[in-house]
């Protein structure tokens, strides 16, 4: 039987990778320092052996690096691995702005060249003007065409990562909505002009059963809601959804310079206060100075 093909689109590519609850919950665990095999353990309440097949795959897509032998092995970010900081950052300020209550126990962000505590802003990388759902648009690019289903789309989302919620830890709702390979597609999906059930299911190769559910979770997160147009009911982001602009900008980014099967990247941004292509930076809500990785502090 033929492969399923679905449309090349690097946030798909990047959900693969990163579209799980455990995945996201290692990696916030790996941005705080954690290194060795029993402290994620000890820390995420994680099973041994998905904590394994977990930690394997990061290593495989190279955003983990192995050191050590035996029980002495520790697992480093590689650069692909410290690249998804601006990820992880989107994930943080959609937490906080989002979801009250939840940013008293969110760190700090310091923007260590200015001195001032900030929140990220999402911007132009030709203007430096903020970038929103509404002020671009994307285009073909050299990259656009169709590509297999990658079967570990098919991976189930980890209930017991949902059941793990520590203070300083990515929280039960995220997760729900980001953590696993379907939900955050058809959030993408939706940026993209989507709004009916049939589109979903044919872009993205979806069972309906799933989608089904997976939209009715959406709707009562308040990430989308239900309107009728033209006759028929469909899907429009909310104020909730649109918020996520900057995680979807940024998984993009880090899906384009990681995941390019060398054809070119699949859809190229654009700006339309400049008029200019872009790719999508994080600037200081205080200084207006870009955020690098290395120069911002989160306690």
């Amino acid at each position: 039987m033929a492969a399923k093909m679905i449309p090349k689109f690097s946030v798909l590519r990047a959900i693969r990778v990163v579209g799980d609850a455990w995945v996201l919950r290692i990696l916030h665990e790996a941005f705080r320092g954690t290194t060795r095999f029993s402290d994620w353990q000890a820390n995420l309440g994680i099973p041994p052996t998905v904590l394994s097949n977990r930690l394997d795959s990061l290593v495989a897509c190279g955003i983990l690096g192995k050191t050590g032998t035996g029980r002495r092995n520790e697992y480093v970010l590689d650069e692909a691995g410290l690249d998804l900081w601006e990820v992880l950052l989107a994930i943080r300020s959609w937490e906080i702005s989002t979801q009250p209550g939840k940013d008293h126990v969110r760190p700090f962000l310091t923007h260590l060249t200015c001195g001032e505590t900030c929140e990220p802003v999402l911007c132009c990388s030709s203007c430096t003007g903020t970038l929103t759902p509404f002020n671009t648009f994307a285009q073909k690019g050299p990259g656009a065409g169709f590509e297999a289903k990658s079967t570990t789309q098919s991976r189930r989302r980890g209930a017991a990562a949902l059941r793990q919620e520590t203070e300083l830890s990515i929280n039960t709702e995220t997760l729900l909505c980001l953590g696993d390979s379907w939900t955050p597609a058809i959030i993408a999906t939706a940026f993209r002009g989507f709004h009916r059930f049939s589109e979903f299911e044919s872009y993205l190769g979806i069972p309906p059963l799933l989608l089904s559910e997976r939209l009715k979770e959406l709707v009562s997160m308040g990430v989308l809601t239900r309107k009728m147009k033209d006759g028929s009911e469909g899907v429009r982001l909310t104020q909730k959804g649109l918020a996520l602009f900057p995680y979807i900008s940024m998984l993009a980014k880090w899906g384009d310079t990681w995941l390019d099967d060398g054809s070119g990247v699949p859809l190229t941004f654009h700006h339309h206060d400049c008029g200019c292509q872009y790719t999508p930076v994080f600037r200081c809500s205080k200084c207006n100075g870009r955020l690098h990785r290395r120069q911002i502090k989160l306690a």
